[in-house]
């Protein structure tokens, strides 16, 4: 029997209903069916249609005007990548309803409506866009809250929490979050490799989308060289001389990987927004599970502490990023460096009401005055609300003005924070 976990991504979908069109992106296999159908058409009574059936797909076709006006709304129509031309006709509904309330929830594998229009999108101010990530730790606790409010706004309360053993940690970036995964336990290890080689070959086949053409031989070699080094920043020519293929194409694909969400970068707001591009940003897999496939296909063990480090940053980010898409505090994600100073913070969130939180991430035990230098430079450099060194130890400190070590379990928890 199918184990299901409330999403809390769908009561905030549910919350939203004077947004015409809402459009719930995410890769694929992440839990969207599952979730509008439980949360959205059992729950709360919306219509469903998925494009990713056959005939469904041949009537929207063949009168896609005529099947979206005989659609009982609010409706949901999952897979809507599949029809292209969707985003401009549901564009014409909406300018031409009498209503602003919730009409359509749009739910794609890859993402919706970014090619109509010359490459506008047909239904900016008129949508709100969500991503649904793999689960997080948040979420399989059933934690009431969100995890990204808590580091925004809330205050971690002192002392000391359970730390996560060793084994734990790495099943913790072996796994990640996919459902199929993790539901209604983790799976063995060797099921494990053969489910997630076989998902990314899936995925690269591009039939998500049929406005997607690639290579799937180069796509899987682009994209292993680039999770083999989670975290890392993108260099588009050192990795185009690394595997022959012409700068453009590496470019390309990063943007195809971006699409059906298997990566995402952050940019670094130590540079100004005029020079920012995914060139200079940091890479990070969608979910750890496949940078460990990556990795582990290539010979390098997932528990060499070096790689260890990168996973482990990857993962904080994930859970951290994937919170956002509920949370009361919309804010903006990138990481800092200022290159001449030599310092770093992982991952920095600006809130709309000026809160600004950097994040540092260490795989050791114990945090040392070094660990916090760059958070403490990106404060005197650019200000800073608070910050945090997320760690594998036990102990919640206030270790500087504002500056608070936080154990990698306490990101689970909502009595971590007040």
């Amino acid at each position: 029997m199918e184990t299901i976990l409330h999403r809390p991504i769908g009561d905030a979908i549910l919350s939203r209903s004077d947004v015409p069109v809402l459009i719930l992106e995410g890769a694929r296999a992440v839990g969207k069916t599952t979730m509008v159908r439980l949360q959205l058409v059992e729950g709360a009574g919306y219509s469903y249609a998925t494009l990713a059936d056959r005939a469904t797909l041949e009537f929207a076709k063949a009168d896609p005007q005529g099947w979206l006006r005989r659609l009982v709304r609010p409706a949901v129509i999952d897979e809507a990548q599949l029809l292209p031309t969707l985003p401009l006709l549901i564009k014409e509904i909406v300018d031409n309803s009498h209503t602003a309330t919730n009409q359509f929830v749009l739910t794609g594998s890859a993402s919706i409506g970014r090619t109509g229009l010359g490459g506008a999108d047909p239904l900016a101010r008129r949508s709100l866009r969500l991503t649904m990530w793999p689960l997080t730790g948040w979420e399989l606790a059933q934690q009431s809250g969100n995890l990204a409010d808590c580091l925004i706004a809330g205050t971690p309360v002192p002392g000391r929490h359970l730390p996560l053993a060793w084994d734990e940690l790495l099943n913790r970036v072996r796994y990640g979050g996919w459902p199929g995964y993790v539901l209604p336990s983790r799976i063995s290890a060797a099921r494990l490799r053969e489910r997630v080689a076989s998902d990314i070959v899936a995925v690269l086949a591009t039939t998500v989308d049929p406005q997607i053409s690639a290579n799937a031989a180069i796509a899987q070699e682009t994209l292993d060289a680039l999770l083999r080094t989670p975290g890392d920043i993108f260099n588009a020519t050192r990795l185009s001389q690394l595997l022959g293929f012409d700068k453009r194409t590496v470019d390309r694909y990063m943007g195809l990987f971006q699409r059906l969400f298997l990566v995402h970068w952050l940019p670094n707001s130590a540079t100004s927004p005029a020079r920012q591009s995914h060139t200079r940003a940091k890479v990070h897999p969608v979910d750890t599970s496949l940078s460990v496939e990556f990795l582990e296909r290539a010979g390098t063990g997932v528990s060499e502490r070096v790689t260890f480090g990168h996973l482990l940053e990857s993962y904080v980010v994930n859970q951290v990023l994937a919170s956002r898409g509920w949370g009361q505090h919309t804010a903006s994600a990138s990481f800092w460096r200022d290159a001449q100073l030599n310092h770093e913070v992982d991952l920095v969130l600006d809130a709309r009401d000026g809160q600004r939180v950097g994040i540092e991430v260490k795989s050791a035990e114990r945090v040392t005055p070094t660990d916090i230098r760059g958070l403490l430079a990106m404060r005197n450099a650019g200000g800073m609300t608070k910050g945090y060194v997320v760690y594998t130890g036990s102990d919640v400190v206030e270790v500087a003005d504002q500056i608070w070590t936080l154990p990698v379990s306490a990101l689970d928890s909502r009595a971590a924070f007040t």
